[in-house]
Formats: structure tokens, C-alpha cells, sequence
């Protein structure tokens, strides 16, 4: 067992180099090619390369027919560059990424309040991205968030409870994806957006987004409130600090929706993901408890949970409702 997991990296460093020769953009499970032409069209030395197929042939992301290499049906979706998993790994097994993992054991000393990331890139990991250098980054990031969102909206709209609501505020809302989804489905409610823009505020598809800071002032006057995948940005002491300012932003009848994972014990997928979140932002994927803590240090508390009943990269994404 120890020795597996000593040798797992050699998959996913294999998987990246794979998926960063652009071979899998020339085949499909029913479009094959020889270790001859993917050489050529990759531009890569063909025995060494042909020693990488055999390896992606023996964790099934290949198969052979003949001297014609494929894609396997559950790594068909690796011939797409826009595909979720394809900018999974484009990002998380990117060198930037990777190698913020060798300042993990560092990162955790008590002299350190400091994530990996910033210990190996000097740079908080949002300010990195937004350096000129590392352009390339930031646009696999937001095209993976993207995708993300997409993916999760569907689910997010099968089970968000929103009768009876006619004002709704998407709290760190980015584009404003979720916010015209809600929109589409429920024209009646008046959509706003509140994140961080260089403008004070504009509409677009029915939906108003504001200039604000979740850190400083949320406005208030809404009946629902919702905040996605922003939590577990933070460490306990900075989400408390949101969720006071929701709080303080709601009135004795809002409800505030925060949809993130709830870990449960012994899942090691959402485990792994909490400490990709500790590593990057010193963020935090939380238990039910520990939601039921930093809510009632805001003044809020618990009322119901809705299992999403979808994964992405690590455990089950909730929507879990808050009041006053």
C-alpha cells in the first residue's frame, strides 16, 4: 500500500504529459492512430512517446486494435480541450500547482500563516493568476470554473428552494452564470450579482450586478441570498467574517443559501480536496459540524440541507440553508 501511494504521482504527471502533446485531440474511441502518426503530428522523439502510450494503455485511458492506438470510452472526453476533465488537469497538474506541494510540509508549521502556494510562487494565489506572466493559467482556471458552474446549475436548480421568492442576491457571483439560470427558471424573481468589478453597476440578460466587497457591506433588502463555492476559500476566521456580513445584510425573513461540499468521515477524495484548498488559499472543505459553528458565530443558524446528489472533484455538494 505505502508503495502505491508513493509511485500515484508517476499517473497523474504521465496524464499531464499526455494531455500537454495534444494526442489526445487526434483521437476518439473510434478514430485511431500509429505511434508513427502521433509522433509526427505531436512533434515528439516516437520511441520515447511510444513508451507513454503503453503506459496510458495500461491505466486504460488507451486501447489498441492492431497498430492503431484509441481513446477509451471513459477518456473519450480527453479529445475535447474544453472538456471539464480535460481543464482539470491542464490546471491541477499544471507545474504551478504541482509544485506548491512541495512547500506543503512547510506550510504547516506554526511559525506559518502562510498557504504553499504563496511559500513556492510568492504570490497569493488570485493575485498570481492576474500577473501578466500567467495568463495562460488564469484562462484554464476560469474556463474550469466555468465549466464547473455550468455543470453544477442544473442540480443547483432541480433542488434550490426558491417559491415564494421575488428578490435574490448572488453573493461573489462572478459572471452572473447561476443568477441567469435562477433567472431563466423563475423569471419573477429580480436577479442581482455582487463580486468585485470595475464598474458600479450594469445589467445584462435581466440581471443587475453591483460592485461590492463581501468582506466590507452586502446590501440588504433581498429575500434570499446566496453565496457558491466561496466559503471554502477561507479559513474559519474569514468565512465567519462573511457570514456576519450576510447576517447583518438579512432581514428577520431571508434565508441565505451557501452551496458548497460537506465532507462526511473516511471520504478520501473529499479529504484530498480540502488540503488542494488548504495548499492554494489556505481555504477549507468543512464537516456539518463545522458549518453548525462558524454559522452560529455569525448569528445564523442551520435549517435544512439539500444533497445535490453530484460530485465534481471531491465529495457531495449541498445546498445548506441559513437563517437568522
Amino acid at each position: 500500500m505505502i508503495s502505491e501511494m508513493i509511485t500515484a504521482y508517476r499517473k497523474s504527471n504521465a496524464l499531464f504529459a499526455f494531455v500537454e502533446s495534444k494526442a489526445p485531440l487526434y483521437l476518439s474511441p473510434l478514430d485511431g492512430k500509429t505511434v508513427e502518426q502521433l509522433a509526427q503530428l505531436c512533434s515528439v522523439s516516437q520511441d520515447r512517446f511510444h513508451r507513454l502510450l503503453n503506459y496510458m494503455l495500461s491505466l486504460n485511458v488507451l486501447t489498441k486494435k492492431e497498430d492503431k492506438f484509441y481513446l477509451t470510452e471513459q477518456c473519450s472526453s480527453l479529445s475535447d480541450p474544453d472538456s471539464l476533465e480535460t481543464l482539470h488537469i491542464k490546471f491541477e497538474l499544471s507545474p504551478t500547482c504541482w509544485n506548491a506541494w512541495s512547500q506543503y510540509s512547510t506550510s504547516l508549521s506554526n511559525i506559518n500563516n502562510q498557504p504553499a502556494f504563496e511559500l513556492s510562487h510568492h504570490a497569493k494565489f488570485f493575485d498570481y493568476l492576474h500577473h501578466e506572466n500567467n495568463k495562460f493559467l488564469k484562462t484554464t482556471f476560469d474556463d474550469l470554473m466555468t465549466k464547473i458552474t455550468g455543470t453544477m446549475n442544473k442540480y443547483i436548480i432541480e433542488h434550490i428552494p426558491l417559491n415564494g421568492i421575488s428578490a435574490l442576491l448572488d453573493i461573489g457571483g462572478g459572471s452572473g452564470a447561476l443568477a441567469k439560470n435562477i433567472k431563466m427558471h423563475y423569471p419573477h424573481i429580480q436577479c442581482h450579482v455582487m463580486d468585485q468589478y470595475d464598474f458600479a453597476k450594469q445589467e445584462s440578460e435581466e440581471v443587475t450586478f453591483i460592485n461590492g466587497n463581501f468582506f466590507s457591506t452586502i446590501p440588504s433588502g433581498y429575500d434570499a441570498y446566496c453565496i457558491k463555492n466561496v466559503l471554502h476559500n477561507w479559513p474559519d476566521n474569514q468565512a465567519i467574517d462573511i457570514l456576519k456580513n450576510c447576517q447583518q445584510a438579512m432581514g428577520e425573513d431571508s434565508v441565505l443559501y451557501v452551496i458548497d461540499m460537506l465532507k462526511d468521515q473516511n471520504d478520501a477524495e473529499a479529504e484530498s480536496f480540502d488540503l488542494h484548498m488548504d495548499i492554494l488559499l489556505s481555504g477549507k472543505e468543512r464537516y456539518q459540524s463545522e458549518f453548525e459553528v462558524i454559522a452560529k458565530q455569525a448569528g445564523l443558524s442551520i435549517t435544512n440541507t439539500y444533497n445535490l446528489n453530484f460530485s465534481l472533484t471531491g465529495g457531495s455538494q449541498y445546498i445548506i440553508e441559513m437563517k437568522k
